[in-house]
């Protein structure tokens, strides 16, 4: 039976749907109609062109992974007439996503430990949203996955990535698809996205920052797709509050970490004041960012490591201070949190007469790695300390 006899069925049999749909005006008779309708619908369209040759799939949902789509039919179909569009345009909708065979998935992580209040786009597929108010809002990321329980005020980070071909026709006697499929951008650059995203949070807020999770969701008016999958990543702590974040400083440090030709130290710095931003005890606090602060100001291949403590806070003074007394403040309590670090290695513990301002401290270390990311480049430090341009 050739296309243009079958296709009005198709047609004319989501009329009669639609039909049955109007006259439901209670959400109680819609749950129960739904759950025969489908069924119903399934069958029908499965038997009836241009559904019937793709009544069982494998559907590629990106970087090697897939799976058998069969059965889904009636749900779509009933999604789409809620949606109201009309049943040709639900057959042509079909249609084009088979001529196509490319899907477009998002790879959605949800960022705790800071506030996302309005969408931002970051640039090549990557944004961020804020969370939804309702289920019907434009940004209802919350409503569809079972999240875990999150702080609130928590948003996400969406990664669009393209999988080409979507798609192919599974024979009854098939174990698995007969060909392979191209992920753009793969799961790998997906993830440093995610790390140099984490890293730029944590210079534009006060607290710590984690992307734990991710979850793949498919375009939900796409048939031949296949979303809903978990993967997670260890993470040192629960960020348990959403702290308020500078998003413009967010989106400006995202672009400079990307440029950064020396990156490895910078981004070792960052995460250990993250760490530290995480730690229960003041010891464990002082020793990350004591650590940060050495990675980042002891960047100087070929030099002495002696008088550590003078040069880290050297270093930041001529970096940051825009006068004498100001240096001088800097260099002090830099020196105060290199004690506290050394207490704390040797001891494990910091002392009652301990001059260290912990908060400061971070404030400086966010300081101090931001003005580095400003020059594009560590400064060559011997020139600065001497008054230099560095």
């Amino acid at each position: 039976m050739s296309r243009a006899d079958t296709t009005p069925d198709a047609v004319a049999f989501l009329r009669e749907i639609a039909g049955e749909l109007a006259e439901i005006h209670r959400g109680s008779d819609y749950s129960l109609w739904r759950g025969e309708a489908k069924h119903r619908v399934d069958q029908y369209l499965s038997r009836a062109e241009p559904f019937s040759d793709f009544a069982t799939c494998w559907v590629f949902s990106g970087d090697g992974g897939g799976s058998v789509v069969g059965g889904r039919f009636g749900e779509w179909a009933i999604d789409r007439l809620v949606e109201k569009i009309a049943p040709e345009d639900i057959v042509a909708l079909f249609t084009d996503e088979v001529a196509r065979n490319a899907a477009i998935y998002e790879d959605v992580s949800p960022v705790l430990g800071i506030e996302i209040n309005e969408p931002c786009e970051l640039g090549d597929g990557v944004r961020l949203v804020p969370p939804a108010a309702d289920i019907f809002s434009a940004f209802d990321y919350p409503w569809r996955y079972s999240w875990p329980s999150m702080p609130t005020g928590t948003g996400f980070l969406i990664q669009s990535y393209k999988v080409t071909p979507a798609f192919e026709q599974q024979p009854d006697d098939a174990n698995g698809p007969a060909g392979t499929s191209m992920t753009q951008p793969a799961s790998s650059a997906r993830d440093a996205i995610r790390r140099r995203f984490r890293l730029a949070c944590l210079l534009g807020s006060s607290g710590g920052v984690e992307l734990p999770m991710s979850v793949i969701l498919s375009d939900r008016r796409a048939l031949l797709s296949a979303g809903g999958t978990m993967s997670g990543r260890p993470f040192a702590a629960h960020p348990l509050v959403a702290f308020p974040a500078d998003m413009a400083m967010i989106k400006t440090v995202f672009g400079q970490l990307a440029a950064f030709a020396e990156g490895d130290s910078l981004t070792r710095a960052i995460d250990r004041l993250g760490r530290s931003r995480l730690a229960i005890h003041p010891v464990d606090r002082a020793l990350d960012l004591g650590m940060a602060a050495e990675i980042v100001l002891m960047h100087d291949l070929g030099t002495s490591n002696t008088e550590i403590a003078y040069k880290i806070g050297s270093r930041a003074a001529w970096l940051l201070g825009e006068g004498a007394a100001e240096r001088t403040k800097i260099f002090d309590e830099m020196k105060h949190l290199y004690k506290a670090r050394s207490d704390a290695v040797h001891s494990g513990v910091l002392p009652p007469k301990s001059k260290v301002d912990l908060d400061l401290a971070d404030q400086l270390v966010v300081r101090v790695v931001q003005a580095i990311l400003q020059r594009g480049s560590f400064p060559d430090w011997t020139s600065l300390t001497l008054g230099g341009e560095g």
